[in-house]
């Protein structure tokens, strides 16, 4: 009977433990748990040969320096200090207009936890302009072609001359 009791209060313990807002998806694509979507599935860098054109553009600057001040709220200060300066250059450039900003200069207002409140930039916005092949450029070398012709570079391991 002992044995029947510890039996019975091992499982409702081990199933105690477990996520009651775990689900699966459609052929375990994704997963839900805690309210945390993560996806399954895999990726593999590098299994094709991509192949890269070169591409110059000129940028067009504007003459007006800009003054853009955003008042940072939870949801942005939780990504940190550089999507803090991400989020204000972009809605910086999404009200002046612009790809880029040029000579980019910003200040951070911290409140007295040490959280960013506000942040300030200035700069020139800039858009990419007369987009054109990049002609005489040398090839990359391929992975053969980039091997030392003298080893490693290790004295231990290098050809004798």
């Amino acid at each position: 009977m002992k044995k029947f009791f510890f039996l019975l209060a091992a499982v409702v313990f081990v199933s105690s433990c477990g996520s009651a807002s775990a689900s699966l998806g459609i052929g375990n694509t994704f997963y839900k748990t805690n309210n945390l979507l993560k996806n399954t599935a895999t990726y593999a860098p590098g299994s094709a040969q991509m192949f890269v054109t070169p591409i110059l553009a000129d940028l067009k600057v504007s003459p007006k320096k800009i003054v853009y001040h955003l008042e940072v709220g939870e949801n942005i200060r939780m990504g940190g200090e550089e999507n803090v300066i991400a989020s204000a250059v972009k809605e910086a450039l999404d009200v002046e207009g612009g790809d880029v900003i040029v000579g980019l200069e910003k200040q951070l207002k911290y409140d007295s936890e040490g959280n960013i409140q506000s942040i300030t930039i200035t700069g020139y916005p800039a858009k990419y302009v007369n987009f054109r092949p990049c002609e005489n450029l040398p090839l990359p070398a391929k992975p053969e072609e980039k091997e030392s012709k003298e080893g490693s570079g290790l004295p231990f391991f290098s050809k004798s001359k």
